[in-house]
C-alpha cells in the first residue's frame, strides 16, 4: 500500500513539472550581437545555462536551475544556449534531449564559438556548464560550473 502511494506521488509530481513548463518549440539561433540585445530586453529575472552536448555536469545543473525557476515564478526564466551544434544542423536532437525540456527557450551558437563566448563576458574560457544571471537593468552574474545550491536557494527565494 505505501509502495503504491510512492507510485502515485511521483506521477503527481511528474505530471505537474509537465503542466509548469512546456519544453522548447524550437532552437533559436545565437549570433554577432544578440547576446547583448537578449540581456537588454530582459523584463524578469532569468539564468542562462551555456552548455555542449558532451558537457557531463550539464543536465544536473540545468534540471537544479529549472526547479529553481519554476520555484521563483513570478515570469522568471530558464535559456539553455548550445555552443557546439549550430541552429539547423540537428535541431531535432536537441529538442528531444529531456536535459533541455525544463528550458523556456533553447538556443544554439550561430558563428564562430570563441567570438561569441567573448560577447557574452571576455573572462569566459569556455567551460561549461556556465551561468549567467540576469535581471532587469543590471548587470549580469557569472558563474563558471554549477551554481553552488546556497546561490541557488538565494535565488530562487528572489534574493
Amino acid at each position: 500500500m505505501a509502495a503504491r502511494g510512492l507510485v502515485v506521488a511521483a506521477l503527481v509530481s511528474v505530471a505537474a513539472a509537465a503542466v509548469c513548463a512546456a519544453p522548447p518549440a524550437r532552437v533559436e539561433a545565437l549570433a554577432d550581437g544578440d547576446w547583448s540585445r537578449l540581456h537588454a530586453a530582459v523584463a524578469a529575472p532569468a539564468v542562462v545555462v551555456f552548455t555542449t552536448t558532451d558537457c557531463a555536469h550539464c543536465p544536473a545543473a540545468i534540471a537544479r536551475l529549472g526547479a529553481a525557476v519554476r520555484q521563483r515564478g513570478a515570469g522568471a526564466r530558464l535559456w539553455v544556449v548550445v555552443m557546439d551544434v549550430p541552429p539547423g544542423q540537428d535541431d531535432a536532437a536537441l529538442l528531444a534531449d529531456a536535459h533541455h525540456a525544463p528550458a523556456d527557450r533553447l538556443f544554439a551558437f550561430a558563428g564562430e564559438p570563441a567570438r561569441l563566448r567573448h560577447q557574452v563576458n571576455p573572462a569566459w574560457r569556455g567551460v561549461t556548464p556556465y551561468v549567467a544571471w540576469l535581471a532587469p537593468a543590471q548587470a549580469p552574474r557569472f558563474v563558471t560550473g554549477a551554481p553552488p545550491e546556497a546561490e541557488v536557494r538565494a535565488w530562487a527565494a528572489g534574493r
